[in-house]
């Protein structure tokens, strides 16, 4: 019996432990397993000891007291350990997906401030949130030059109508006489704060509108708003550029956008596109298959051929309602700024894709596919007209291979030298997916290279930690149904083969 409530005790608190660290909170059932586990090993103790008791004769009583003395030792040593690591400013992070070690772009932001930071951490009395969010503002303390500062909000009333903080466990960035507010603090919210504090130079980016491209302005899973966001964060400034009616573009213009246009451009706007790559300007292209804009001329003009078909790749997520194999999951790169820091085991999805054929048009112009499907994949021109769920046959002309969904070109027509990125696929950077995998930091860093802005190419933060699991879409209440009910079956097979060792043991 003693031995069963042991075994019981340590796996409950050991199940419950393990599902506090993966979801970062105290979940009901980490709390519920803790209480029981708890309970189980002090009913275990207690047990003993009263069977010890009974048991025990004159001359037993010399050892077990003995026996009983090295556990208290043992006991004041874990304590004393624990008192010393507290005191220690050493730091290991085992949380789940690293969330207390800082990305690049965190680290990279911190070193270029310009003068001290100033954290405040405004908590109230039993908020559980405060210990998390107190070892994440110490994170970037051990990085930079900040000072980190909790206050209780009872005892700082004018700090809630002068911030406008709405509840405990906010944070407010001062950086000299400018601040911002953080209500839901995690290394991305502080990186998209301190970097709108840093007041770095902004380049004008100009963005297409006028013949249905991707909004950067609609909020929405189907809008753009958190890449016309996260391109603020990055220092540029995104204005509106009504292609239609526009012969040139601005000469203020650091790059030019165009996301996924519904509708073909005419050609006074293509015109000017070719004028202004032609010049040395940047261009940033997203496109979608079953439309042509007329940018793919353009595009196949610098040698970034891009026939109107769909990448079909069995490495691809089944999405519900979707045609099997659309909806493609990248790991094959090629070594280039814009894919800083991605290989195999970090991913982007694709979401409906059209691939890129790559052909020089002068032998100086520099071309490359940085982002490739799985070699077992092929375009067919018909697959976006299959019913949902439908598996694609390979045509006859199909060439099973790596199709490149991303690509990109530097050339040079006598009045610069131009780069020119193109994306197969617009969904990725979309509200619904560009926070998905490492997506955000694919279209940032190609951005970055085609402005020519290397320095500021990094890996941004993740939702969950530095190293992001690769889960391809959100799955929030899936992690914590994983890491909370998810984990009863293996934790009682664990339990019923203790107790059948025990038993095996015991006869």
């Amino acid at each position: 019996m003693t031995g069963a409530l042991a075994l019981i005790g340590i796996v409950l608190a050991a199940f419950g432990w393990a599902s506090q660290q993966a979801l970062g909170e105290l979940t009901p059932f980490a709390l519920g397993q803790g209480l029981v586990g708890g309970a189980a090993l002090v009913a275990s103790a207690l047990s003993a000891l009263m069977r010890a008791g009974r048991n025990a004769q004159p001359a037993l009583r010399r050892p077990m007291l003995g026996v009983l003395g090295r556990a208290a030792g043992v006991c004041a040593l874990a304590v004393a350990l624990y008192a010393a690591a507290g005191r220690s400013d050493l730091r290991l992070d085992w949380t789940f997906e690293g969330r207390y070690s800082l990305s690049e772009a965190s680290l990279a932001l911190l070193a270029r401030l310009p003068e001290p930071l100033v954290l405040t951490l405004y908590s109230a009395t039993g908020d559980p949130r405060i210990r998390h969010t107190r070892a994440l503002l110490d994170e970037f303390a051990r990085h930079g030059e900040v000072e980190v500062r909790t206050r209780a909000l009872e005892q700082f009333p004018e700090d809630e109508d002068r911030f406008g903080i709405g509840s405990s466990n906010s944070v407010v960035a001062s950086l000299g006489t400018r601040w911002e507010l953080v209500q839901r603090p995690g290394e991305g919210s502080l990186y998209e704060a301190i970097a709108g504090l840093e007041g770095q130079p902004e380049r004008i980016l100009y963005t297409a509108v006028g013949a249905g491209e991707g909004d950067l302005w609609r909020s929405g899973a189907e809008g753009y708003s958190g890449l016309g966001a996260a391109l603020a964060t990055e220092g540029y400034r995104v204005r509106r550029l009504p292609l239609a009616v526009a012969d040139a573009i601005p000469p203020d213009a650091a790059g030019l956008l165009v996301v996924a246009p519904e509708r073909p451009l005419p050609d006074a706007a293509l015109g000017a596109i070719e004028r202004f790559v032609d010049g040395g300007g940047a261009l940033v292209v997203f496109l979608e298959p079953g439309h042509n804009s007329g940018l793919e001329s353009v595009l196949a003009r610098y040698g970034l051929e891009s026939p109107d078909r769909w990448v079909v790749d069995p490495a691809s997520i089944a999405l519900e309602g979707e045609t099997l194999g659309l909806a493609p999951v990248a790991s094959a790169y090629s070594d280039h700024p814009s894919t800083h820091g991605l290989n195999p085991n970090r991913m982007t999805f694709f979401r409906g894709a059209r691939a890129f054929a790559l052909h020089k048009a002068r032998p100086d112009d520099r071309l490359r596919g940085v982002v490739h499907t799985s070699a077992d994949a092929w375009t067919d021109p018909w697959a976006g007209n299959l019913e949902p769920g439908a598996t694609p046959i390979p045509p006859p002309d199909a060439r099973p291979d790596y199709h490149a969904l991303v690509a990109v070109a530097e050339i040079e027509r006598g009045a610069g030298r131009a780069r020119i990125a193109a994306f197969g696929d617009a969904d990725l950077a979309s509200n619904r997916y560009l926070r998905a995998l490492y997506n955000l930091d694919l279209v940032i860093n190609t951005v970055h290279w085609a402005l020519a802005r290397e320095p500021a190419i990094a890996l941004h933060p993740k939702s969950g930690g530095r190293q992001l699991n690769q889960f391809p879409v959100p799955l929030e209440k899936s992690l914590q149904s994983l890491y909370g009910a998810g984990l009863l079956i293996p934790e009682l097979l664990l339990i019923v083969g203790g107790l059948v060792w025990l038993r095996q043991r015991n006869a």
